[in-house]
């Protein structure tokens, strides 16, 4: 999706396309690796969906193979944007699988791991608030930045979720049961 719709805006190296989600801080929301760009500018060749318009050098570095989106690439990528934007599919979370067994900890520990959790959060949010600023500076529009402002909301909602439910575990509004050796062992907390 990355290189087609980097490629949809302008005829790029795989180089280029690299250095450019970089630049545009998507390697944040998209998993980014250099070596694996080129194969999968290869796969798009073999699908038709990408061409090669032109091969450069410049000085002394390698020779540079240009390319741009085919109509069906463009096809493609128009219908699986649609499909991502508009209809919603099961994302697995670490962090989801990990609630999965947050009653095997004791009470105070969950808690605690919870608070630290929505610092870590914060942290992230600060981070990426002062980036998106260097960014607008540089003259990046919001439509540019809008993926992160999602993560920065989801970032904010989960900080949120996870210092009011702390909060309930610390003060028992939410019940206890550790498991264990197979057996339910019902835990009150003292504040």
């Amino acid at each position: 999706m990355a290189v087609l719709g980097l490629l949809g805006e302008c005829p790029r190296h795989p180089y280029d396309i690299a250095y450019t989600m970089h630049h545009r801080h998507m390697d944040e929301h998209i998993k980014l690796s250099l070596g694996s760009m080129y194969h999968v500018v290869e796969q798009l060749q073999r699908q038709g969906w990408v061409r090669p318009i032109e091969t450069a050098r410049e000085g002394r570095r390698p020779e540079r193979t240009v390319y741009t989106v085919t109509p069906e690439g463009r096809e493609r990528f128009l219908d699986r944007l649609r499909e991502l934007i508009a209809e919603p599919t099961r994302e697995y979370s670490s962090f989801e699988a990990g609630l999965s067994f947050l009653h095997q900890l004791p009470p105070e520990e969950a808690a605690a791991l919870l608070r630290q959790r929505a610092a870590a959060l914060r942290r992230q949010m600060e981070c990426w608030d002062h980036t998106e600023q260097q960014l607008r500076e540089k003259g990046l529009m919001r439509l540019a930045l809008i993926e992160a402002e999602m993560v920065q909301e989801t970032r904010r909602f989960q900080a949120d979720w996870a210092t009011r439910i702390a909060d309930e575990i610390e003060s028992g509004a939410l019940e206890w049961a550790t498991h264990v050796d197979g057996r339910v062992e019902e835990e009150e907390m003292h504040s």
